[in-house]
């Protein structure tokens, strides 16, 4: 398991009642790149018995930024137990089960307009929010990582 991996869990933990742990998820394509919330509760997927799972994708340690990415993502388990992901990625990631995120998007939906949370980067031991803008992306370090913190629009709109 990688180290942001670990500090992750550790991190996320406490701002949730469900285990937040690693599982093994077989990727699958089929769906579109950078589109995970519609790929995962496609109806057709959905039609056939399998559920979305909200958690986190984590990437090799980079050595070049001294970094670590982790993206909110969300892909499928099927009725047997077997997590699989129809968008296209990075095959050398960690997948992180993070429920609480889902369930924040349920009880919130009014007040967002995504359901995806941001992106984070694991750097010299903190975690920072990425965020978009017009000259490229900002970082700012997070106090912790609970939950309404991890979504934009909650902050904005809430």
């Amino acid at each position: 398991m990688y180290k942001a991996t670990r500090e992750l869990i550790k991190a996320r933990q406490p701002y949730s009642e469900y285990l937040i742990e690693v599982v093994s998820v077989r990727q699958i394509m089929g769906g579109v790149a950078n589109k995970c919330f519609q790929n995962a509760t496609s109806d057709t997927l959905l039609a056939a018995g399998n559920q979305a799972v909200s958690g986190w994708m984590v990437s090799q340690y980079c050595k070049t930024n001294n970094s670590t990415e982790i993206t909110h993502h969300w892909w499928n388990v099927d009725k047997f137990g077997r997590h699989f992901d129809t968008t296209p990625g990075d095959s050398e990631i960690e997948y992180v089960v993070d429920s609480r995120l889902a369930e924040f998007g349920q009880e919130h939906y009014e007040n967002l307009n995504n359901l995806v949370a941001c992106s984070l980067l694991y750097k010299d031991n903190k975690f920072y929010k990425v965020k978009k803008t017009a000259g490229g992306l900002a970082f700012n370090e997070l106090v912790s990582l609970e939950t309404s913190l991890l979504f934009d629009d909650w902050i904005l709109r809430h």
